[in-house]
Order: structure tokens, then C-alpha cells, then sequence
């Protein structure tokens, strides 16, 4: 993959997500996204760093291909099926009630385990 482009599609099928879908997802048109992934639009820092934190891929290796020396930090693996989670069903974690009740289920599913 040579192109910011190719590198956005491939981050996108690989999520099983259309353009419409992801373009929703990141509140700006189809056809601004289409332009992005056939290289036609670059989108701003902002807009690169929202994309890069949605695929959690850095943002040098989404505009360069290439990764520079730094060490992400590590997550645990409960972090990772939250995060997992949180994607998958659209959870909006902005939202203070909604984080409020993420954590009563994760204290529910906790004490069920000890």
C-alpha cells in the first residue's frame, strides 16, 4: 500500500465497514471519504488523527506506511475486549449516562467472576 488512500481503504474493508457507513461514522460526506481513499482529498490533521485513533493505527503509519520508534502502551486484555466492544456496538462513550451504565455491567460481569 503506497497511499494514504490505499492504506484507508484496506483500514476500512477490513472493519467490514461501506463508505456510508464510515463516512457517518466520521460525520462527513461519501463523497469526501471516496475522495480520501482514491487520493483525490487529503483531509486535515485533525480528520487524520480521528481516522488513525478509530483504526488504532498510528498516525504516521497512516499517512506515511511507515512506523517510527515509539512504544505504544501496552493494554490489558480487558482493555482490548472493551475497547472491542465499544466499537462494535457503537457505544458513545461521551455520553455521561452511558459510561455510567458500561461500568455497573462491567462491575456486574467482575463480581460474577470472583
Amino acid at each position: 500500500m503506497r497511499t494514504f488512500g490505499e492504506r484507508l481503504s484496506y483500514l476500512r474493508h477490513r472493519k467490514g465497514l461501506s463508505q456510508e457507513e464510515f463516512s457517518k461514522l466520521l460525520s462527513i460526506g461519501k463523497s469526501t471519504l471516496g475522495m480520501y481513499e482514491t487520493n483525490k482529498r487529503e483531509p486535515g490533521h485533525d480528520m487524520t488523527s480521528h481516522i488513525a485513533a478509530f483504526f488504532e493505527v498510528s498516525v504516521d503509519w497512516l499517512t506515511t506506511g511507515k512506523e517510527f520508534a515509539h512504544t505504544p502502551m501496552a493494554s490489558t486484555q480487558e482493555e482490548i475486549i472493551i475497547k472491542d466492544l465499544v466499537q462494535r456496538y457503537n457505544i458513545d462513550l461521551t455520553r455521561e449516562r452511558t459510561r455510567e451504565k458500561l461500568e455497573k455491567i462491567i462491575q456486574l460481569v467482575f463480581e460474577e467472576t470472583t
